[in-house]
C-alpha cells in the first residue's frame, strides 16, 4: 500500500475483531537493525551480575516481527487488548497493538505493536501506546511490560522514547528462543 494521501484526521483507533487478524498478520513488519543488546550474566555464588550492552553489528540485520495468530485470538477476549488503526477512507488497517493481562497481578504485557512500513514515523505507534495506556488505566492496571527481542533495536529506542524503562530479561522467551528484554511503564 502506498502512503500518498495519508490523512491523520481519517484514522480510526478501534477494538480489533477476529476478521482483522489476517490483515494484521499481512502487514509489513520487517525491520532493520545495526545494533543488538548483548546480555551477560555472571553468577558468583551469592551475587549475580547482569550486564546489558549495546553492540554494533558487523552488518545490518534484516528481520521481521512475527506476530503469533494465537496471541491475537487470545487478545480478543475480555480483559485483553487488541486495537487496530484503520484508514476510514479505504478501510485499510495500518497497524495494531495487542496486550495480555496477567491474571495474578495488575500488569499487562504489550506483546505486539506493528505499523505497516509505509506508515511508520507518523506517530501511529505512539498513539497506539497511548490507547493501551488509557485501556490499562480503565482496568486499574499499574504497569505495562513491553516484551522486546534483543535484536529489535529500533523497538527498544521506541520504547525508551515513550518513557519505558528497562526492568529485566528472559532467555529463550520467544518461540524462536530469542532473549526478551522487558521495559516497564507505570500507569
Amino acid at each position: 500500500m502506498h502512503s500518498a494521501g495519508f490523512d491523520p484526521s481519517q484514522l480510526i483507533f478501534r477494538d480489533g475483531v477476529d476478521t482483522d487478524i489476517p490483515y494484521c498478520l499481512a502487514l509489513d513488519s520487517d525491520f532493520h537493525s545495526d545494533h543488538v543488546w548483548q546480555m551477560t550474566v555472571q553468577d558468583a555464588g551469592e551475587e549475580v551480575r547482569v550486564s546489558c550492552r549495546k553492540q554494533r553489528l558487523p552488518r545490518r540485520l534484516d528481520s521481521r516481527h512475527a506476530a503469533d495468530p494465537q496471541h491475537l485470538e487470545l487478545a480478543l477476549r475480555r480483559k485483553h487488548c487488541f486495537v487496530v488503526v484503520q484508514d476510514k477512507r479505504n478501510n485499510h488497517i495500518l497497524g495494531f497493538v495487542s496486550m495480555r493481562v496477567d491474571e495474578t497481578s495488575p500488569v499487562a504485557y504489550l506483546q505486539n505493536i506493528v505499523i505497516d512500513r509505509p506508515f511508520r514515523r507518523r506517530s501511529l505507534g505512539s498513539r497506539l501506546v497511548h490507547v493501551v495506556q488509557v485501556w490499562a488505566s480503565e482496568y486499574r492496571l499499574r504497569q505495562i511490560l513491553f516484551e522486546i527481542p534483543t535484536t529489535n533495536y529500533p523497538c527498544i529506542l521506541f520504547a525508551k522514547a515513550l518513557g519505558f524503562s528497562f526492568c529485566g530479561f528472559n532467555d529463550h522467551h520467544f518461540a524462536n528462543r530469542e532473549i526478551a528484554l522487558f521495559f516497564s511503564l507505570s500507569i
